[in-house]
């Protein structure tokens, strides 16, 4: 007779699970004795994690990567909420992962039993959902439920809460369920409105300077084809939001690159400029359009394109809201405008916006004798990596050097925390892409302080063998933090740079990985190189000077035309 933790670990296979990312403890111990089993017959891999924020990290690499949900669990208490910070940042960004934690037995719930943490207060404001299974014949259907809720409409995090006493009853009669039921929860319709796609299309036939923005809605609805045959339809420029660069080749001549607080100057310009705005499967971020009068006062017509309907008028009253499943609706939309036939000659208007590309690179390809430039980094790993290779990134200037200098060339191949900017995201990231993809090169773009953060997980990449590349920018001092008081605080630079400690080398070859220190492009290229050969964890360190800044940039809560693009400490 199956015990709960049988039937959960036969739930979650039963929707086709494969790599479960978590640490055991006290709470969920009986999950791990029920599928002792499944991993000596290879149906499912464990992973164990070093610390559970990691854990919720990989599983949300694994899922933007495979497009399927990313298993993580973790014991009540501090392992619970340490899920917390990965749960928020998959919440933000619209990934799909679940969390499955034990609590305390439902006898001693609410006595202050050790290790006892209430998972439903903890995460009802930071994830989709949350559900406190309350008997075993629960277990089924919220397994179901869950995987339904992660991945339709916007995808998010759900966490099943589960007490420890639950996983040793028995049941004999187990009732499979064929189909998801959530009182109360359904999936956003996507409804095809002729007169809204019509308005839509002469809207865009009509526009002199028409723009396209992406977000990563875009990928999950897989609708890269749809966005690139628009914009070749119409000869319409393609921006995007920071996340949505994932979703556009960038050597495509009609992407321009993502826009926003530390995105490109082209982008930022050519979006104000712009007559009407098609914003598909991104919301009205404050790092997108860092001030909304700013982009009201351009009085551009905004048309878009959403599954969440309640992204429409938060910040910016749209024009024509679609709201449904991004590829369905484009699709709609091309035949739309087919229909009612091109009427504008759009050549002006792409030669300008292509002016402001060649005007902005003169800012940001500048080199510097006897140190090694972000953006000349960035263009060595790109050349040394295949074009599918896929690249996560921490948070920092490093994150920011890679938003406008790092080139997408396929599709959900570029990770990183953008909504909620969480340091350490990195490395379990490019581990949980790397088990989605284990035909693909991962390389961790990362910064010294972000790295740290969640480095000793390197420890669990080298017993797996989980072969990924971790880059780091080695500056010594929370770049980014510094950058802003050096500029905008009056020098006054307090709490961020760092000692001499540690040798990254040393630190990568104590875990068994191993270490480069590359302080040449060449050298660079060759750690890549035979990195990707050798086939095992690599840390390749690369120094960049402290000074160094993350440009262009705005100051604190200024309009995308305050841009910075020189070194405002030094003397043009």
């Amino acid at each position: 007779m199956p015990t709960g933790a049988r039937i959960l670990v036969d739930s979650l296979k039963r929707e086709g699970v494969k790599v479960i990312f978590g640490i055991p403890g006290l709470s969920n111990m009986q999950i791990y004795d029920a599928f002792v089993e499944d991993l000596a017959n290879g149906e499912l891999r464990h992973v164990l994690m070093r610390h559970e924020q990691a854990a919720a990290h990989a599983a949300d690499g694994y899922a933007r990567v495979s497009g399927v949900p990313g298993i993580c669990t973790a014991t009540s208490g501090p392992g619970t909420t340490n899920l917390t910070t990965g749960l928020i940042t998959a919440y933000w960004d619209s990934s799909p992962v679940i969390a499955i934690t034990g609590n305390v037995p439902r006898s001693v719930m609410g006595k202050m039993a050790f290790q006892e943490a209430d998972a439903m207060g903890v995460f009802e404001n930071v994830t989709k959902y949350v559900i406190g299974i309350k008997r075993i014949d629960e277990i089924p259907q919220w397994i179901k439920n869950a995987f339904y809720i992660a991945t339709t409409g916007r995808p998010g995090p759900v966490v099943i809460d589960i007490p420890r006493d639950i996983f040793y009853e028995k049941m004999e009669e187990i009732k499979w369920p064929e189909k998801p039921l959530v009182k109360g929860y359904r999936d956003f319709p996507t409804r095809i409105d002729r007169l809204a796609l019509k308005k839509a299309a002469e809207i865009l036939i009509n526009a002199e300077r028409p723009i396209i923005l992406v977000g990563t809605g875009v990928v999950w609805a897989n609708a890269t084809p749809e966005i690139l045959e628009l914009a070749e339809l119409l000869h319409i420029p393609i921006v995007s939001t920071f996340p949505g660069k994932t979703a556009i080749p960038h050597d495509h001549p009609l992407y321009f690159g993502p826009m926003g607080y530390y995105g490109r100057a082209e982008a930022s310009m050519a979006a104000l400029e712009s007559d009407a705005m098609l914003v598909v499967g991104a919301r009205f971020s404050d790092r997108t359009f860092t001030s909304y009068d700013e982009m009201v006062e351009t009085r551009k017509k905004f048309i878009m394109v959403n599954i969440d309907p309640t992204d429409g008028e938060k910040a910016i009253k749209v024009d024509v809201g679609i709201y449904g499943n991004a590829k369905i609706i484009l699709r709609e939309l091309i035949k739309a405008i087919t229909t009612l036939g091109q009427k504008r000659d759009r050549s002006a208007w792409l030669k300008r916006v292509k002016e402001y590309k060649e005007y902005y690179s003169q800012f940001y390809y500048t080199e510097e004798n006897g140190k090694l430039k972000p953006w000349k980094i960035m263009k060595t790993i790109r050349q040394a990596l295949p074009r599918d290779a896929i690249v996560t990134t921490g948070v920092g200037q490093h994150q920011m050097w890679a938003e406008v200098f790092w080139e997408v060339l396929e599709p959900r191949t570029f990770l990183t925390s953008s909504g909620m900017g969480t340091m350490g995201f990195g490395l379990p990231a490019a581990m949980g892409a790397k088990l989605a993809r284990p035909d693909k090169v991962v390389v961790d773009l990362d910064g010294d302080g972000s790295f740290l953060m969640t480095g000793t997980n390197l420890a669990t990449a080298v017993d797996e063998h989980i072969p990924v590349i971790s880059v780091i920018f080695d500056n010594r001092t929370l770049g980014l933090v510094r950058q802003v008081q050096d500029l905008f605080f009056g020098k006054r630079i307090v709490g961020v740079d760092y000692g001499p400690s540690p040798d990254f080398v040393k630190l990568a070859e104590a875990f068994g990985a191993l270490g480069f220190n590359a302080t040449t492009y060449e050298d660079i290229e060759k750690s890549i190189k035979s990195a990707i050969k050798e086939d095992i964890p690599a840390v390749i360190r690369v120094p960049v000077d402290k000074e160094e800044l993350a440009l262009p940039t705005l100051p604190p809560g200024g309009r995308l035309k305050q841009v910075i693009l020189r070194d405002p400490r030094k003397s043009s």
